[in-house]
């Protein structure tokens, strides 16, 4: 697979950073807000004092003036887990470049941010079922790791992402940012594998990788299709208006697609392959929110 790392794309993105949009239970110290009380630099609140509590942050300025014992509480900082689960299946394999090796590129650098924020970053693979998987770790070390596992990856099988959400929540327990990196053409659905998810508190961000093969077909005359997934074969005669009718059933597909995410406010975001992926951090996920 082409390069994965450039340290002067990596540079460019180092000031960037994940919002998360609730609190959450992590198990390190990280750089995003949990609701279990800590000690740190944030003042939270105050409650009433309890026996056993450490006098320490008793506030006896209160005490003074209103006779009562008030604890001072803080937000506790934590690491966000960051689940990438990146398509592998063999309709990823158009393209030029291919559209798996521009959706690892992608993931790695999501991993980069993930891990230089404090966060665990996990690497789940999938076609019909999951890959090799890197289970979520911290440190900026884990990234070569990631990076070694999607240097390696080579497209292949059929898609299914419902399966591979379900194997997916098995194999994980704790909810996070979950960035899901598909062409999504597949005959399968998607609709039960995010109502997953979101049952389980995790935030979905949806990457749509799509080649210029896919978004404007150049083939003409009598031409045999070959599914990259299936392998079944069909013969036909494409001419221009072929190639509108195309064109108008993949964005029907796309759009259904986006317009489910909305109704369930999840992020979506448009990669066409020839985009930069500068361009994708610092323009698109940043004015949707998802990256200050």
């Amino acid at each position: 697979m082409e390069r994965l790392i450039d340290e002067a794309f990596f540079q460019r993105l180092a000031k960037l950073r994940f919002i998360a949009k609730g609190r959450r239970k992590g198990r390190l110290s990280g750089r995003h807000v949990s609701p279990r009380a800590g000690i740190s630099l944030e003042f939270a609140d105050y409650r009433q004092y309890a026996p056993g509590d450490d006098f320490r942050y008793v506030d006896w300025n209160i005490y003074g003036r209103l006779d009562r014992i008030l604890v001072k509480t803080y937000v506790h900082e934590t690491d966000l887990p960051i689940y990438l689960l990146v398509d592998c299946s063999a309709s990823m394999s158009l393209g030029i470049p291919p559209k798996v090796h521009y959706a690892a590129r992608l993931a790695t650098a999501i991993a980069y941010l993930g891990l230089r924020g404090l966060d665990r970053v996990g690497l789940f693979p999938f076609s019909e079922h999951l890959g090799i998987v890197v289970p979520p770790r911290h440190g900026m070390k884990h990234l070569g790791r990631i990076f070694g596992a999607l240097r390696d990856t080579e497209a292949g099988g059929r898609t299914s992402l419902d399966d591979a959400i379900s194997e997916f929540l098995k194999q994980t327990h704790e909810n996070g940012i979950v960035f899901v990196v598909s062409d999504f053409l597949t005959p399968g659905g998607y609709e039960e594998g995010f109502a997953r998810l979101r049952h389980r508190g995790d935030e979905p961000i949806v990457v749509q990788v799509l080649a210029p093969e896919d978004l404007h077909p150049t083939a003409t005359g009598t031409t045999r299709l070959v599914d990259a997934e299936s392998a079944r074969r069909l013969t036909i005669t494409i001419g221009p208006r072929t190639l509108r009718e195309y064109e108008r059933r993949l964005q029907q597909h796309c759009s259904r697609l986006r317009s489910f995410l909305a109704e369930r406010r999840i992020p979506y975001f448009l990669a066409p392959t020839r985009r930069p992926l500068e361009q994708l951090f610092h323009e698109d996920f940043r004015g949707g929110g998802i990256l200050r």
